[in-house]
């Protein structure tokens, strides 16, 4: 008989997996879906198809279930291509006129192309950056991928609802650099209970 074990694996194929080994509070329901019935709200960002259903489980992916409640799932273990995003996820976005303009770019994952005016040594300087997908509680995790010199820089990200304040600090002492710098991304979510 299948049993979850707690670093979520599953072992034994002799019974189906059903809704009471999971421990779902009760039987989800599942719609058939007759052809050309699919909108385009079942395909946006972060909805289960077939094709990544298939994926995870090629990938032996699993997502663990929530203990607060049926439905709320909080963990992700991958053992082959690693934790992260599908395509669709992501996005990239290009800041105009200088390091200090408010940007746009409401995406789990991508990249950020600053601007390069210039910002002088040993200074700092922040933008607005609009993103529905950031709550106050998330973590943003950033990196200098290319673009300008590479070290010369610090980053910090602070979130909010719906917006975060991106930080760029010239930690040069000598001069003024002025680069456009290309910053990949990728949003954590967190809870503070």
């Amino acid at each position: 008989m299948p049993s979850v074990t707690p670093g979520y694996t599953f072992t034994g194929t002799t019974d189906p997996i059903t809704y009471t080994k999971l421990n779902l509070l009760a039987q989800p329901t599942v719609a058939a879906i007759a052809a050309g019935e699919v909108t385009t709200s079942m395909l946006a960002d972060g909805a289960v198809t077939l094709t990544k259903i298939v994926d995870a489980a090629a990938n032996n992916t699993f997502l663990a279930r929530s203990t607060t409640g049926a439905g709320n799932y909080e963990a992700l273990v991958t053992t082959t291509t690693g934790l992260g995003f599908y395509t669709g996820a992501g996005g990239t976005v290009t800041q105009a006129t200088s390091k200090s303009t408010p940007f746009t770019l409401e995406k789990m994952c991508g990249q950020i192309t600053t601007s390069n005016a210039l910002l002088s040594g040993n200074s700092a300087v922040s933008a607005t950056w609009t993103n529905n997908k950031i709550a106050a509680t998330d973590v943003v995790i950033i990196n200098h991928k290319s673009g300008g010199t590479l070290g010369s820089y610090t980053f910090n990200v602070a979130c909010l609802a719906g917006t975060a304040t991106l930080t760029i600090r010239n930690i040069e002492h000598t001069g003024s650099l002025s680069e456009a710098l290309v910053l990949n991304f990728v949003v954590i979510k967190g809870v503070t209970s």
